[in-house]
């Protein structure tokens, strides 16, 4: 399979590696997860990481990611820190791997099912989606080739659970091993409801590179409620992408906060495929340093009567670069459909730069679309009236992005995580 066509170093790297660590991977047993795995390399290898000549990787240069991680032992972490999120629904993955030790999931309600991908597929439990074999995304093929482990929750139909599940990936140097894929499978049914909360952390100056993949399937009337914080190490690389099905009068609810990574893409793809259903993607980036974060979504509604709605902003200090792409495509006979999209950046350097693509591609006549796109500076105006009343400089500066952020932060629609991410993003603006 090496012989292929010439690839990447990484890319290389992991053709070369698969035979020798297949054996190590959760369900090599099963014949069905031995194809899937199988199909998935073959796609990579076809593919392998998309360069800047890909149309959706244009504003996104992999370069610095495959050449290669070099893979060196650090001084194991101390401990696990403690969760700063208050819930009582806690899972917890270190390294790529289920830690039972540092997870609660004894008060989970009846109705609602969360496991370790690697113990289903270890059991013989085919927790797997569809065929990687016709998988046009290089990074998700390569997930299912060498998935090790992530999540598989299911609520059964009508089940409600009030309290948000906190899903934590931490990575922590003491190992060689610097790659994380991993496997999401979120099953709801009908009229269900979830608030789910994904952190995705690593301790400053750890090298590695995540990869996680989460699959979405909702049935009619569910509601997901989506919340991730991305606090990468400041050398990692964190490539995901989130793919949902919403069916008729169903809910997804998506918001993402990025402020960690050396570079982040963050890729989400909803399917409304039901009148009345509603994809609500949201979220913010705040970069510094020589950070680069990317943003893509594709959002398809492929029947009539439903909506969908996005608003992404952005700060970017010093050299960070910020990407934005933004798809809503509706089908031909998809009428009486709403998309409105929405995305706004603050450069607070002249260094830092970003760059935007919406598109709307419309295939029907009765439909109600808007996007719009602004990046720019702080008001100079509101920023001198500020300090024309006594306020300093630095505490000016602060409030001008505070008000900035506070109108995505409301779109988050529980109370507990908005303020927590409120506090995660005044955090950040300490270092302003």
């Amino acid at each position: 399979m090496s012989e292929m066509k010439s690839l990447t170093p990484l890319a290389q790297n992991y053709v070369d590696r698969f035979d020798a660590l297949r054996a190590t991977l959760p369900g090599h047993g099963n014949p069905l997860v031995a194809s899937a795995r199988e199909a998935g390399l073959a796609r990579f290898a076809a593919l392998d990481f998309p360069g800047r000549k890909v149309e959706e990787w244009r504003f996104t240069n992999l370069t610095p990611l495959t050449k290669g991680i070099e893979q060196a032992e650090a001084p194991a972490a101390d401990s696990v820190p403690a969760p700063e999120f208050d819930t009582p629904h806690v899972m917890t993955f270190i390294n790529g791997r289920f830690s039972a030790h540092d997870s609660h999931l004894d008060d989970l309600p009846q109705g609602i099912r969360l496991a370790s991908l690697a113990a289903e597929l270890g059991a013989g439990n085919n927790a797997l989606p569809d065929s990687a074999a016709e998988e046009s995304r290089a990074v998700v093929a390569l997930n299912t080739a060498f998935m090790e482990d992530g999540f598989v929750l299911t609520a059964e139909p009508g089940v409600t659970i009030e309290e948000p599940i906190l899903i934590r990936f931490l990575s922590q140097s003491g190992t060689a091993d610097n790659a994380r894929h991993m496997r999401n499978l979120i099953r709801l049914g009908a009229d269900a409801e979830v608030t789910l909360l994904e952190e995705h952390r690593g301790m400053s100056g750890h090298a590695y590179f995540a990869n996680p993949v989460t699959d979405i399937a909702l049935e009619d009337g569910a509601a997901l409620h989506h919340y991730k914080l991305q606090a990468e190490s400041d050398a990692a690389f964190h490539l995901a992408n989130v793919d949902c099905d919403i069916p008729k009068g169903a809910t997804y609810e998506n918001f993402s906060l990025s402020t960690g990574a050396r570079l982040s893409r963050n890729e989400l793809a909803t399917r409304i495929t039901g009148s009345g259903a509603t994809s609500i993607l949201n979220g913010a980036y705040l970069m510094r340093g020589k950070q680069h974060c990317d943003t893509t979504t594709v959002t398809r509604h492929l029947v009539p009567e439903n909506d969908s709605r996005q608003i992404y902003k952005g700060i970017l200090d010093d050299d960070a670069q910020g990407v934005f792409q933004g798809k809503i495509h509706i089908a031909p006979d998809a009428q009486k459909v709403a998309g409105d999209q929405l995305s706004r950046a603050l450069l607070l350097s002249e260094r830092a730069s970003v760059a935007v693509k919406p598109e709307l591609e419309i295939y029907a006549d009765d439909v109600k679309c808007s996007h719009g796109a602004s990046s720019g500076e702080l008001d100079a105006d509101a920023y001198f009236y500020l300090q024309s009343r006594g306020i300093d400089e630095k505490t000016a500066r602060k409030m001008l992005i505070d008000a900035f952020l506070a109108d995505v932060l409301e779109e988050v629609s529980n109370e507990a995580v908005r303020s927590y991410f409120a506090d995660v993003t005044a955090r950040w603006m300490d270092e302003v």
